[in-house]
């Protein structure tokens, strides 16, 4: 008997004894995970899959759930079961935000774990939205990042700014990285006298899967150099191994037109107008300059002629998929875009092959490749008198524009009393322009990936960009630029290299409840650019359009450049018990672009979140407080800006030579950006909300500043560090799933963000002990006030007794006559004290609609423009119908001056012209039906409706609210010339899903 019992209680205890189990993780797919995380519940023991997807565990006695986990999937409690040795687990796609994958750079985190400051947005921003460029999909859905397109023109470039401004003279984009690959998205081109070239433009946003920003120096200081103003991190889609090929298409065809044009006077009307400013100024009712009969004079209605309603077609398809060891998306797409200035259109051809492959057990290799060709025939742009629109605004309403026998008429043409303008016609100026430019860019990475032992991983990236821009012009010499000259030409061309090439190794170590990820590498960057030019004139006939036809060729040149960067990087993130994180990162960069004492720069940050609610019983699955702090740099400035320079060239009368162009300084370095982040993320348990609010502190130092120098040295300005930017605010983002029933969603999302953007430093160069204002044009930088604020002469309207328009002088007093420089103020600025947007997703059975609106508020523009179509006929362009609200003996109260012909009254420069550019946008509005259940595969289609920009509400007095001025990478915004207005588009759509 006591032997039976000593046997069974050594079995008991026996069974009790830890065991040893193994089993295999995979995705819904069957596709193995590499790396997923297995821990006995409350206990320290725990392991991670190997590259097969399996794993081995010693049991403690007392386990009874296993816990899994992998980036991007829902977290598994798996019973224990006894006897149980062998087990196949199974994972889901994570449902909810905390289970979402971000990008952080070089490497991705859950949201839960996340304790940095990143924006993000998925597919939803860019399905089935007709949109240029993905850059208009992302406005107002970011909290913290502004986007404005500078203009409506096809292709034209993107301001993008993250938390504000904190540069003067340096580069205040974002830095992009594209599936790993740093982008050179700055690309001057040939601007046309407006809004420059976006290679962004070339990246399909079809192929887009999501789209995370790097906003504070915790997450960005892994590229460190390059972070100072953000990181856009763009991620394109991908196959899956073991999946069975999906075919995706998505075709639609929309209209377009301007968001809004200027109501000028007609022909009848400008005779009129002209009239009594020209009797006002005292002109001789007698005079052959009076119009006999203004209600008979012609109405050329320019507008109307230039401008026409677009068309856009776009069709993308794409393939999808994998065997166990390959897995691909291959897609393409053709868009085609007549835009609503007459003659201009773009087209662009698109394809894209993203590739993985499995070699054996412990390698991995991949190939993104992605050419892109777009050809955009355009016209003179924005700030150009010969562009159509803007000389449509300008030229006499009262011209024919067509000659007896219906042809366009061009060169000097007068009106009924003899006078006229500069040469050529907005008509004319179409039809005689031949401007396209052409932009071929291939977008590649490859890599491959090893892991020798389970958990370390080794890799290797090289990727590259390359880009070639070709510009031809030709103007006829009937038109505002070729008259006089014989009509003139010009090509240009310009090609841009840019490799990077990132080494990394990471490993995971796994404690139980702890984990801990490490990271290092080293990268280097190069850019090359060459350009070259030609100018000519003279053409024997105007049909002639290349170069080669020229009599004369009258100019030319190159230059060729480039900049070198290399960067050793490391970071940790530590995890306890899923509820402690911290994380610590530094980058140490090189650039060739800084003086020989500075050429490296470190650029250290940490971050820590504490998730309360794993501690405290909540209606929360998450509130986690976060914080970090961190530097970041700035190398965007000039290649050869701390080089002493020589300029070659003609210098005299014909004669070789060069002179001195640029002052040596060797200690040139860095300019940072430091950033304090706290925040609060939270997400209820029911799944009802989910959002997060926080602050932000960047303050941006040693700037890279353009100093003034004496000019006894023939050297104007040197590049030196000094000065700095503050840029504060607070950003919150709220997602609201009200509704989530099987046949019925409901969501709604509102985000939004203060900024307040001051001048703590800059440097005193003329030695008064003060430090010295930087002005240009409009604008100023001064201590204590926002950059690129508005320093103008006040205007204080009408003296009702005469007409006169009155300024406020220096001494606080209304004057009619214009004031000095002294009298200036600042009277805003271009920055909105806030931005943000407010959008809802409804879907009830097949039937989807949605809706975005962006938002912003408190900044003002200059309407540099109004000084020519609100001068009162100071001069002689055509005038807005808003000046025949002017001052007459019989209108006394008003804030228009009298027109008078000729003379300068009230149309000088001052806060006039100045305008509050608040506004509310719809972006976007979407109706569709899904017809499900299509083919033995159980395909899909969906049709749709959509709109964009349809509605805007703002009281602004210019063509477009959004509009930001021409300067894209510099301080100056807001001075705006007839930048083209954003285009509203209705699309019909149709996806295909198979």
């Amino acid at each position: 008997m006591r032997l039976l019992l000593w046997v069974l209680i050594l079995g008991g205890f026996a069974t009790l004894q830890a065991q040893t189990i193994t089993g295999t993780v995979t995705d819904q797919s069957g596709e193995t995970l590499i790396g997923a995380s297995i821990l006995a519940k409350g206990t320290s023991s725990g392991t991670v899959t190997d590259i097969d997807g399996k794993f081995t565990l010693s049991l403690p006695a007392n386990a009874e759930f296993l816990v899994v986990t992998y980036t991007g999937f829902t977290t598994l409690d798996v019973p224990v079961v006894a006897g149980k040795t062998v087990y196949s687990i199974t994972m889901s796609e994570a449902s909810t935000i905390l289970e979402q994958v971000v990008v952080t750079g070089y490497g991705t985190q859950t949201r839960r774990r996340l304790t940095t400051s990143i924006a993000s947005v998925g597919t939803e921003a860019f399905k089935d939205v007709p949109v240029t460029n993905f850059e208009n999909a992302l406005q107002g859905r970011l909290p913290g990042v502004t986007i404005n397109s500078n203009s409506g023109t096809l292709g034209a470039q993107t301001s993008i700014r993250v938390r504000g401004v904190g540069s003067i003279n340096s580069d205040n984009q974002p830095l992009f990285v594209v599936d790993g690959v740093i982008m050179e998205a700055n690309i001057e081109g040939a601007a046309l006298g407006g809004p420059g070239t976006n290679p962004l433009v070339n990246i399909n946003p079809a192929d887009i899967q999501s789209i995370d920003v790097l906003k504070d120096a915790a997450s960005a200081a892994i590229y460190g150099s390059r972070g100072s103003n953000g990181v856009v991190i763009i991620t394109t889609k991908t196959g899956s191994f073991n999946q069975k090929a999906k075919v995706s298409v998505n075709t639609y065809f929309g209209l377009t037109n301007p968001t809004n044009q200027y109501d000028l006077l007609s022909g009848p009307q400008y005779a009129e107008y002209w009239n009594r400013a020209f009797l006002a100024r005292g002109g001789d009712p007698a005079s052959a300059q009076i119009y006999a009969d203004p209600a008979a004079e012609p109405d050329a209605k320019w507008l109307d002629l230039v401008t026409r309603e677009g068309q856009l077609h776009e069709t993308s398809a794409n393939v999808s998929g994998g065997t166990n060891t390959i897995s691909y998306f291959i897609g393409g797409t053709y868009r085609d875009e007549d835009g609503w200035v007459e003659s201009t259109n773009q087209k662009r051809y698109s394809l894209r092959m993203n590739v993985e492959a499995k070699l054996g057990d412990k390698w991995r290799a991949g190939l993104n490749l992605n050419p892109t060709r777009t050809v955009n025939n355009r016209q003179n742009e924005d700030n150009n008198v010969a562009s159509p629109q803007t000389y449509a605004a300008l030229a006499f309403p009262n011209l024919d524009p067509f000659d007896e026998n219906g042809n366009t008429r061009g060169g000097i043409i007068r009106t009924s009393t003899g006078r006229a303008q500069f040469a050529g016609t907005p008509l004319i100026n179409i039809e005689g322009q031949n401007i396209s430019l052409t932009t071929n860019q291939v977008l590649a990475k490859t890599f491959v990936e090893f892991q020798p032992i389970t958990g370390l991983k080794l890799r290797s990236e090289f990727g590259s960009q390359f880009l070639s821009l070709t510009d031809q012009q030709k103007s006829s010499s009937l038109t505002t630029d070729g008259f006089g000259s014989g009509g003139t030409g010009s090509a240009n061309s310009q090609e841009v290299l840019n490799y990077t090439w990132d080494n990394t190794a990471s490993y995971l170590f796994d404690f139980g409840r702890s984990s801990l990820d490490v990271l290092g590498g080293f990268s280097v960057q190069n850019n090359f650019q060459q350009t070259l030019n030609v100018n000519g004139n003279t053409f024997a006939d105007d049909r002639l359009l290349t170069l080669n036809s020229a009599a004369e060729i009258t100019g030319g040149g190159g230059f060729n450049t480039g900049y070198r960067f290399v960067g050793y990087l490391a970071r940790a993130i530590y995890s306890f018990d899923d509820k402690f994180f911290f994380n610590a990162s530094a980058r140490y960069d090189g650039s060739s672009r800084f003086g020989r004492e500075n050429i490296y720069g470190l650029f250290p940050a940490v971050s820590a979140a504490y998730d309360i609610a794993r501690d405290l019983d909540t209606p929360f699955s998450q509130l986690k407080i976060r914080a970090s702090y961190g530097l970041t740099g700035n190398a965007g400035i000039g290649n050869f800006a701390p080089a002493g320079l020589v300029g070659f060239g003609n210098d005299y009368d014909g004669t070789p030579g060069f002179l001195l162009t640029q002052l040596e300084n060797t200690e040139l370095t860095w300019e940072n950006a430091r950033t304090f982040d706290v925040a609060l993320d939270f997400t209820l348990a029911s799944g009802f909300l989910d959002g997060t609010v926080g602050f932000y502190n960047k303050t941006s130092s040693d700037l890279l500043l353009a100093v003034p120098q004496p000019q006894t040295n023939g050297i104007s300005s040197l590049t030196l560090n000094a000065g700095e930017i503050q840029n504060t605010g607070v950003e919150f983002s709220l997602n609201f799933n009200l509704i989530n029933k099987p046949d019925f969603q409901w969501t709604f999302n509102v985000n939004g963000a203060t900024l307040s953007n001051e001048v703590k430093e800059l440097v005193d160069n003329n030695g008064d002990g003060d430090p010295d204002d930087i002005t240009s044009g409009r604008s100023i930088v001064r201590v204590g006030e926002p950059i690129a604020s508005f320093y103008i002469i006040p205007y204080a309207g009408v003296d009702p007794a005469n007409g006169d328009a009155l300024f406020t002088d220096e001494n606080g007093e209304n004057t009619p006559t214009y004031p000095g420089g002294d009298a200036r103020i600042i009277a805003g600025n271009p920055l909105p004290d806030f931005s943000g947007g407010f959008g809802s997703s409804l879907k009830y059975k097949k039937i989807d609609f949605s809706f975005f609106f962006q938002v912003a508020l408190g900044h003002q523009l200059y309407l540099n423009e109004g000084r020519f179509v609100e001068n009162n006929l100071g001069a002689t362009w055509n005038q807005r119908t808003t000046q025949l609200a002017a001052w007459t003996p019989d209108n006394t109260i008003t804030n228009v001056p009298e027109a008078r012909q000729g003379v300068q009254n009230g149309g000088q420069h001052s806060t006039r012209y100045l305008s509050d550019a608040d506004y509310m946008r719809l972006r976007s509005v979407q109706l569709g039906y899904t017809f499900d259940g299509l083919g033995k595969d159980g395909g899909s289609a969906r049709v749709y409706l959509s709109g964009a920009n349809l509605l805007t509400f703002t009281d602004f007095a210019g063509l477009d609210p959004e509009a930001s001025g021409q300067d894209v990478n510099g301080y100056v915004q807001g001075d705006i010339f007839f930048s083209r207005p954003q285009t509203k588009a209705v699309t019909f759509g149709l996806n295909l899903n198979f």
